[in-house]
């Protein structure tokens, strides 16, 4: 049987998506996203590091620390796979940590801690990714931009990224598979415990550079017939903003260092931007400085890819990475929230082969519908946001969310 009979057949896996409903406890008014947003500073300009980062021991206390403190920014440990978290020698680099320089930043926000861990694998092998790009999160679900991320690089580079979310806990979390232009999203909930101990030899495999092509891993999950987040594969696969397989193969360097820092700076606006926007109330200096944040960050992203995609409309696609997965007018994401499912245009599952027609949605001879649905309005005010002390921190629907 082919692979790509193999992917269409995976078994669904008998859980709530939890990557969607915790894509509704950052995403909403009052939640997680909302607060980073509120600090976004158009005035900062986008920063690209290209030093080593500061990897740190991790222990069980640290990974506590971030569990109970979700205000103050200490954020989860993210580092490199291994079987038994934390255990010994763990490194890791903890998210929102501003007590160093290597780190890259934009809008007053720095970089998910996982997006630094990919820059670092760039790094350590001369300027390339490697075949899979393997982080390990501790005690934090992950979030849109993140997985948005991870496709968007995955697809057109061919390369495969691997996040293991709650790394720490065997019961609870995700392993996402992203390899090339697949995405299998194994929810742990679903899995019995050998298939945990299976899908640990497959990313470790991984890490360790086992595997010849991103074809080869993907395989190796599917060949284990492990349960699939269908909901969180369609929401994340169907995303409107992702560029046809295979177009920017070889990629690397400062070109490829540019592009994953514009790619998440613009998907980080999107769905940031969008817990404030659906929030009737937030002040219009925080509405308005979303807008100039997606502004600048879509103009970076058309910037980083110009250069490398000759027969791609980048203006449209950097757009559409710019818009948030789900509505963002407030009346239309309160009806998607509470139906707990997707919009009916992402219900079914992708095909695993992109389309003709989405091979055609970013050639320079036509945006199409999806390209000019996505352009959003530069009319906004440059007046510099003012510092708004009303923010304030509401209770997390999810308990897995941390900053």
């Amino acid at each position: 049987m082919s692979s790509q009979k193999l992917e269409r057949e995976t078994r669904a896996a008998a859980c709530p998506s939890y990557i969607l409903q915790h894509y509704h406890s950052t995403g909403c008014c009052g939640g997680a996203f909302s607060f980073r947003a509120a600090l976004m500073d158009p005035k900062k300009e986008p920063y690209l590091c290209t030093a080593p980062r500061e990897f740190r021991e991790t222990t069980a206390a640290d990974i506590q620390l971030s569990l109970d403190d979700k205000r103050r920014g200490g954020g989860p440990r993210v580092g490199s796979f291994q079987e038994a978290i934390p255990g010994e020698g763990w490194q890791a680099l903890p998210k929102y940590d501003f007590t160093t320089k290597s780190r890259s930043s934009a809008f007053n926000e720095r970089m998910h801690v996982e997006w630094e861990n990919h820059v670092d694998h760039i790094l350590k092998n001369d300027g390339d990714l490697p075949v899979a790009s393997v982080v390990a999160k501790a005690g934090f679900r992950s979030c849109a931009p993140c997985c948005r991320d991870m496709l968007a690089l995955a697809r057109p580079t061919g390369k495969t990224f691997i996040m293991v979310d709650l790394a720490e806990n065997d019961r609870r979390g995700t392993f996402h598979f992203v390899t090339g232009d697949s995405y299998l999203p194994v929810p742990k909930e679903a899995c019995e415990e050998q298939e945990v101990a299976r899908l640990k030899d497959i990313t470790l495999r991984a890490q360790s550079g086992e595997f010849q092509s991103s074809e080869d891993i993907r395989d190796a999950v599917l060949a284990g017939n492990f349960p699939i987040d269908k909901t969180a594969q369609a929401l994340y696969a169907s995303d409107p903003a992702l560029l046809p397989p295979g177009v920017a193969r070889g990629l690397t360097g400062r070109g490829l260092l540019e592009v994953l820092h514009g790619e998440h700076f613009a998907r980080l606006t999107a769905e940031y931007g969008a817990s404030i926007l659906r929030d009737a109330s937030s002040p219009m200096a925080q509405r308005q400085a979303v807008l100039i944040c997606r502004a600048r960050a879509r103009a970076a992203l058309a910037a980083a890819w110009k250069p490398h995609l000759k027969e791609v409309d980048v203006e449209a696609y950097a757009n559409a990475a710019i818009t948030p997965l789900l509505p963002e007018e407030p009346d239309a994401y309160l009806r998607t929230k509470l139906a707990k499912t997707l919009a009916p245009s992402l219900a079914a599952p992708p095909p695993p082969v992109a389309s003709r027609g989405t091979r055609r949605r970013w050639a320079r001879r036509g945006e199409g519908k999806a390209g000019k649905e996505a352009v959003h309005d530069d009319g906004v005010s440059t007046a510099v946001p003012e510092d708004d002390d009303a923010v304030s921190w509401q209770d997390m629907e999810d308990p897995d969310e941390d900053l």
